[in-house]
């Protein structure tokens, strides 16, 4: 293809669509493209040939839009100049969610009749016996120890109001791929009709046996800490038949808080403060999870912990003079003029060709996932404060954060964590 680059121009490609037509109808594309009322952006293959039943040659395009408007007026515009001549139409974004963005495997030989006879019930009888008097060999045996439940109850997707269940598989699906690329682990995106925190819990629980660990996702922190502690007494402890604790992560505690630790400290140093010294203010701090600890144990030496429900927006404005950086967790209106502000929102992250300006919980999760399948312990502050260093070391000057595809980034946040971990 060629043509401009997705992402140039202001364009989203959200917002993009696939279009095949005949190669006569490019000069229609071109004003049609000239007219349009935002920024698009073209890529172009050059005439397909190959098409015998074509013999004018048809040629396919992607068209990425700034804005849904102007999606909507390119989509509109082009079936009604084009006619005939638009020989396929499709958004891509509907054309990736339709794949269901991952599949299973076959790991085990299947080829011949005795490949198959090892997966059959006589196979499986001698295995499940083996496991019944050695419960501590189920990972040697099985899958499980690669295999990760995400799974959420679609009460905090993005910046929609709590979801029924199935409607976040699109978010879930997207944050598996994510988390399989970065691990390597094979993630199962499972959303969950959970009415309470204890059918959360329950949900967990029930499907602990066959998973290494779960993580919540598009979770509300409230529901995410509530279900912790029910599971507190119930998974932490070794179970009476000597296996491992079920391990439970999420990306708010696991992922954004310690991110966004990394990326204060990062914003601090940049503006030529001691972490020890910077006065830091976080907005709505119920919001971050463990962040505000976080912040205390990297080494933040003046942290405020302000409720904007409370108090209103007045306060910080007041007293900006003596804020070095303010964390907003909530998505504040009017922010003070002229202090550093660290965007940090679940609902709104920074897309993630631009991760480097904002804290994403990928930044984090996937090695303290990792950290915590290798050891079989599960995540402790330690941990996350071990992780929080890890990611400013892999961080380049300049910048708050490393871009998620940094390569050392995910074995570099293990790597600590692990060592945090230790007995």
């Amino acid at each position: 293809m060629s043509g401009p680059v997705p992402g140039a121009a202001g364009v989203n490609p959200a917002y993009s669509i696939q279009i095949r037509i005949l190669a006569r109808a490019m000069a229609t594309v071109e004003a049609v493209l000239a007219d349009a009322p935002g920024a698009v952006t073209c890529q172009s293959d050059e005439s397909d040939e190959s098409d015998e039943s074509d013999p004018t040659g048809a040629r396919r395009m992607v068209l990425d839009a700034d804005s849904m408007p102007t999606l909507t007026w390119l989509t509109t515009t082009l079936r009604r100049r084009l006619g005939a001549d638009l020989l396929h139409a499709e958004d891509l974004v509907f054309l990736a969610a339709s794949t269901g963005k991952l599949s299973q495997r076959v790991c085990a030989a299947t080829t011949t009749g005795h490949d198959v006879a090892l997966l059959d019930a006589d196979a499986d009888r001698r295995v499940i016996t083996h496991l019944t008097t050695h419960p501590r060999h189920t990972d040697r045996y099985t899958g499980r120890s690669r295999r990760v439940a995400l799974l959420t109850d679609a009460s905090a997707v993005l910046d929609f109001e709590p979801l029924p269940a199935e409607t976040a598989l699109p978010a879930v699906e997207s944050q598996a791929v994510h988390l399989h690329r970065a691990t390597g682990l094979d993630v199962i995106p499972l959303p969950v009709a959970a009415h309470s925190v204890d059918d959360l819990a329950c949900a967990i629980r029930m499907l602990a046996p066959g998973f290494a660990a779960t993580v919540l996702i598009h979770t509300h922190i409230r529901r995410i800490n509530a279900a912790r502690a029910v599971l507190g007494s119930v998974l932490d402890p070794a179970d009476s038949a000597g296996s491992a604790p079920h391990l439970v992560l999420d990306t708010v505690n696991d992922g954004l808080a310690v991110a966004a630790a990394a990326a204060a400290l990062g914003a601090v140093r940049r503006i030529g403060i001691d972490p020890r010294r910077a006065r830091v203010v976080v907005v709505d701090p119920a919001r971050g999870g463990e962040l505000a600890n976080l912040l205390v144990a990297a080494g933040i030496g003046d942290l405020t912990l302000y409720d904007p429900v409370q108090y209103g927006i007045g306060p910080l404005h007041r007293f900006a003079d003596q804020t070095d950086l303010i964390i907003d967790l909530i998505g504040l209106v009017a922010p003070p003029e002229g202090v550093p502000l660290l965007h940090t929102r679940m609902e709104t992250p920074p897309p993630l060709i631009a991760a480097t300006a904002g804290p994403r919980p990928l930044h984090a999760l996937p090695g303290l996932l990792t950290a915590a399948i290798t050891t079989r312990h599960p995540i402790t502050t330690a941990a996350r404060l071990a992780a929080v260093h890890a990611i400013t070391a892999q961080t380049r000057a300049g910048q708050l954060l490393p871009s998620l595809d940094h390569p050392q980034l995910t074995p570099a946040v293990a790597a600590a964590a692990i060592r945090a971990l230790a007995p």
